[in-house]
């Protein structure tokens, strides 16, 4: 398995000479984001009831959270597949932006069950605060309040280090394979990656240093380090999901 500073390495190769491209599609797609969430936010305030816990805007909220996220994460999934495109073929493609919506249908239902499962597991943590936390020894009582939520933390720090790496490598498999059903290629991902977890979130951890070094620069850091960090991630999975194409070959003298 290849190392993490190799894969760090070799997204820094990858992204020499396209850097500025790399820059230019963050910011595209970082303010394509933002103005479909702000767009969403404003519709769902103008359809919402009068009046607080009117039945109709649970329902508007729900369907335009549902439709805000698909296309929030689709184009996601299209900025893995530029930065694979990158990567693998050295070349860049506008289009690629776009690439999740050429199976829109398969992409929406994986991320409308992966937006339910996230939705469950963050209802089971708020559920279970507010639960005990209006009963003894909780109610009232500072510490037996903050031991509470120390432990749902580490109940969705668990939950993050079981699945966050699937959803990362969901993500880089949506925009590469348009033809397996969704939970076949659920299953797939899980089973593949199963087992990287750790090394996984080592890589991110590597990033810790340029996420304040990106504070420290007022935000504008992060328009480099996104990128790389993003690319480093392509390659995590590419390896996961070729391994063939990183092994080492035998020594003959060996």
């Amino acid at each position: 398995m290849t190392s993490n500073s190799k894969i760090m390495t070799l997204a820094r190769k990858a992204l020499k000479g396209f850097w500025l491209k790399s820059i230019g599609m963050t910011i595209f797609g970082g303010l394509l984001s933002g103005a479909i969430i702000f767009g969403f936010s404003l519709t769902s305030i103008l359809f919402l009831e009068t009046g607080t816990g009117a039945p109709r805007n649970y329902l508007i909220s729900f369907v335009f959270e549902m439709v805000e996220t698909i296309l929030v994460e689709i184009l996601a999934i299209g900025f893995y597949a530029y930065l694979y495109e990158i990567y693998k073929h050295r070349k860049s493609s506008f289009r690629k932006l776009f690439v999740g919506f050429e199976n829109f249908s398969r992409n929406a239902v994986i991320l409308v069950i992966v937006a339910l499962i996230k939705g469950f597991f963050s209802t089971i943590a708020e559920g279970f605060i507010d639960y005990f936390s209006h009963r003894a020894p909780f109610e009232g009582n500072l510490f037996f309040y903050i031991l509470l939520v120390a432990i749902v933390v580490v109940f969705l720090c668990y939950v993050a280090y079981k699945l966050l790496p699937t959803w990362v490598g969901l993500m880089l498999k949506m925009s590469m394979d348009d033809s397996t059903y969704p939970t076949d290629l659920i299953r797939q991902t899980f089973s593949k990656v199963y087992g990287y977890n750790f090394k996984f979130f080592c890589l991110y951890f590597r990033f810790i240093g340029w996420g304040i070094l990106g504070c420290l620069t007022l935000g504008i850091g992060f328009l480099w380090i996104i990128p790389y960090m993003t690319a480093s991630s392509v390659i995590f999975f590419d390896t996961v999901f070729n391994p063939e194409d990183y092994a080492v070959p035998e020594d003959p003298l060996a």
